[in-house]
């Protein structure tokens, strides 16, 4: 790598000289370039000669120049050091390696040789047959571990990893075994008894007791301050192991969606004693779950998972699955892998370059799912500034066009939101008319606004909507500084207090889980509400625990997003639409309600795959 990085910094500073084209230069002049002394400055001269990279013929003499002849192309070689990175599963290195020297033809020809590599290979391995999903994300995995997910991409890694004491059928809305292989509960709802199904393993090998059951659930409700899902197991008052396979809970008070939250990924069962030897931060990059799929390499670029044999549903037909992480690099640059794919995207540019496969009738299956995400422009409401005063909020409601900013952007960006759920009725107020300039500059007047900074942190997913909400805020005479920051540094909310309020998007999964945690997590919306607002939705929402019937439930839920829209305490801004594109030889799809894949349902039809 060194020899090859030297020979890059050479010609990348001697740019302008031709190849085989002899030209003077110093030993000191090469020093400077390099940053080394100058015996180590020779070292690298000959090795370079050696490879036949230059060609050097030394000065003789005091006063006498050496001479430098480049004979290699560099970017062959660059490509080549890209390629033997990407391969050993350095991608971070090999692309700044590529974005440091590389220019746009040899990017070009990386990104064609990476999409060549994408989708689904089969080959031999050790005489056996492997079949490898190999896909691209634009994001970077922030944790592994599920009590701590937050982002949508996290959270289906997770599911592939992990399982729960249940699980949730989505479709027929039901709750259905997984660890647990029965359940009962008292008449008061207050005592659940469950349970386990026996010779359920670890991915290291250790069968799955109640006292994992135990850890797991009082590890994520004992800590709030850490775990911002703990508020699903408020209501526990204790979990013990009644032996080796049965574990009670017993409530401080009956909640209805209690066993939809103990299907939610942060009520993932995990071995007790990995967590403490390992450590937190350790587990949360290398854990260990009872899914269908483990982690066998984790690091920055690259995350392989590997079928997990021992499976207590089956071994998945998948054997791998490796995911290239490159968070730099603009959604749609890699083209859609060819036939035998699957590719899911969030609004890919390059989906459109499909359209004529599809077409042409070869095989191609493609899936649209719309309103996937939901983009949310949240207040800072206990905040001094201009956002804390009702008639400032409403005045951005109206000078945010959702129309227009469809028009304007386009891409994924496909309906106006009114609200998360866009099939579903809204109960509350009918939306208001679109006011005039003259109608909203009063707005501003009355919220007392005199030009004072409104600063917003958003992340790389939302910069172009971020850019078109700056300049449509800015034609108002609005002051507005938008901080685009990686999805890691917003995380944390006790940084918060440097904004007015946070652009981003969620990805609604339809269920009523998905929208009580948006309300109740810091991480969410619960750390800009002012304190009237929260004591409101923490009546809310208790009320919501303790209804038994679930439309009266959703009922209160559109009376606590009326709440949103009547206070603009929420701009509801646009929704976005999910892709997936796969090939009829692709059996076994399942697009979860979060828009990707299951890995553990895919298998491939050697018959429908062309040659």
């Amino acid at each position: 790598m060194l020899t090859v990085l030297h020979f890059l910094e050479l010609r990348s500073y001697f740019s302008d000289r031709e190849t085989r084209v002899a030209f003077p230069v110093t030993v000191e002049k090469l020093t400077g370039i390099w940053h080394c002394t100058p015996r180590y400055t020779k070292i690298i001269i000959r090795k370079l000669c050696e490879l036949g990279w230059i060609d050097w013929q030394a000065g003789r003499g005091r006063g006498h120049t050496s001479v430098l002849t480049l004979l290699a192309d560099s970017e062959e070689i660059l490509l080549q050091e890209v390629k033997d990175k990407m391969e050993r599963g350095e991608v971070n290195e090999g692309m700044e390696l590529m974005h440091r020297f590389g220019g746009k033809s040899a990017k070009n020809r990386l990104m064609d040789w990476l999409s060549d590599g994408m989708g689904f290979t089969t080959q031999m391995v050790s005489d056996k047959l492997e079949d490898t999903l190999r896909f691209p994300v634009y994001r970077n995995i922030v944790t592994l571990d599920p009590a701590l997910s937050y982002y949508t991409f996290d959270a289906h890694i997770g599911g592939q990893l992990f399982n729960t004491l249940v699980e949730y059928d989505p479709e027929r809305r039901t709750i259905k075994p997984s660890i647990a292989h029965s359940w009962e509960t008292s008449e008061d709802g207050r005592a659940w008894t469950f349970h386990l199904k026996k010779s359920i393993l670890f991915h290291h090998g250790r069968e799955l007791t109640a006292h994992d059951v135990v850890f797991s659930l009082d590890r994520v409700r004992w800590r709030p301050e850490r775990f911002e899902s703990s508020w699903m197991f408020q209501d526990i008052a204790q979990v013990e192991a009644l032996d080796h396979k049965t574990v009670h809970i017993q409530l401080k008070q009956a909640n209805s969606l209690f066993l939809r939250f103990l299907s939610t990924v942060p009520a993932s069962i995990l071995p007790e004693d990995v967590v403490v030897r390992r450590g937190e931060a350790e587990f949360s990059r290398n854990p260990v779950g009872t899914g269908p799929f483990q982690v066998t390499r984790m690091q920055d670029g690259i995350c392989v998972l590997e079928a997990f044999p021992a499976h207590f549903r089956g071994r998945p037909q998948l054997d791998r699955v490796e995911v290239l992480i490159l968070p730099d690099m603009e959604p749609g640059r890699l083209k859609e892998p060819d036939w035998t794919s699957v590719f899911t995207s969030y609004g890919d540019p390059s989906h459109g370059e499909l359209e004529a496969q599809l077409s042409e009738s070869c095989g191609w299956i493609d899936a649209e799912m719309l309103f996937a995400c939901c983009t949310l422009l949240v207040f800072h409401q206990w905040k001094v500034g201009p956002q804390n005063h009702p008639a400032f909020r409403r005045a951005l409601h109206h000078i945010i066009d959702r129309q227009q900013m469809i028009a304007d952007l386009g891409g994924d960006l496909v309906f106006p939101a009114r609200g998360f759920r866009p099939h579903h009725a809204n109960t509350g107020r009918a939306e208001e008319e679109a006011l005039s300039r003259a109608e909203i500059q009063a707005l501003l007047q009355e919220s007392g606004y005199r030009g004072e900074v409104f600063r917003v942190a958003s992340n790389p997913y939302h910069e172009e909507d971020a850019i078109w909400i700056r300049d449509r805020l800015e034609s108002f005479g609005i002051h507005i500084e938008m901080h685009v920051k990686p999805v890691e540094e917003l995380m944390d909310y006790e940084d918060w207090e440097q904004y007015d309020g946070r652009l981003f998007g969620n990805v609604f999964t339809g269920d009523e889980i998905c929208e009580l945690e948006m309300y109740l997590q810091k991480n969410y919306f619960l750390a800009a509400f002012d304190p009237q607002t929260v004591e409101q939705v923490k009546q809310r929402t208790e009320a919501i625990f303790r209804e038994r019937d679930a439309s009266r439930r959703q009922e209160l839920l559109d009376e606590l997003e009326s709440l949103m829209k009547q206070t603009h305490s929420i701009l509801y801004l646009v929704y976005k639409k999910s892709n997936t594109s796969f090939h009829q030889s692709v059996r076994g799809v399942s697009i979860n309600t979060s828009g990707w894949l299951d890995f553990d349902k895919i298998w491939f039809h050697p018959q429908a795959i062309r040659p």
